[in-house]
């Protein structure tokens, strides 16, 4: 997507779902950049986008995810599954430190969200201790398999976890 009047400084991340012939997209989407510290922060949340062909995107400026406080600047890499009724959404969300949210939704347009039930948090010690962001979640066989990336922004690569049965 291109930089527009409903999202004048950034685009990214898309995840898209084609259902009954409608392309449903949910994508970063800049909000401003601010100045923090003496240097330029971003500031971007999880808008969404509907289309008849996948390559003509109607935007309308309608936030899914939306910052749950003022430290929360960041985010970021949503990944939609639709399982039976319910929308579910992970994605990554950054305030001190990127953490993996969790958010549910019975139309893929309102969301709650559900950070707490994420199924993932940083680790004890090791290279996903300080940080864990960006997954990507599949389903396979009634099974959850997340990959994500650690510190450092995977510096030093990407890791899977695995949620045994369904939600």
């Amino acid at each position: 997507l291109e930089r527009n009047e409903i999202d004048p400084y950034l685009t990214a991340s898309p995840c898209v779902l084609v259902e009954d012939g409608r392309w449903r997209m949910w994508y970063v989407s800049g909000t401003a950049w601010e100045m923090k510290d003496e240097r330029p922060q971003h500031r971007y949340h999880i808008k969404y986008a509907e289309s008849d062909d996948g390559i003509a995107w109607k935007r309308e400026g309608f936030v899914c995810i939306d910052y749950k406080s003022e430290d929360e600047y960041a985010i970021s890499r949503p990944c939609v599954l639709k399982d039976g009724d319910v929308y579910r959404m992970w994605f990554a969300s950054r305030g001190s430190s990127y953490r993996i949210g969790y958010a549910e939704s019975k139309d893929g347009l309102n969301w709650t969200r559900k950070d707490e039930e994420s199924g993932i948090d940083v680790s004890a010690s090791g290279w996903d201790s300080e940080m864990v962001a960006y997954p990507y979640v599949c389903e396979h066989e009634g099974d959850y398999y997340m990959l994500y990336n650690g510190n450092d922004y995977g510096k030093t690569g990407i890791g899977i976890a695995v949620h045994k049965g369904t939600k």
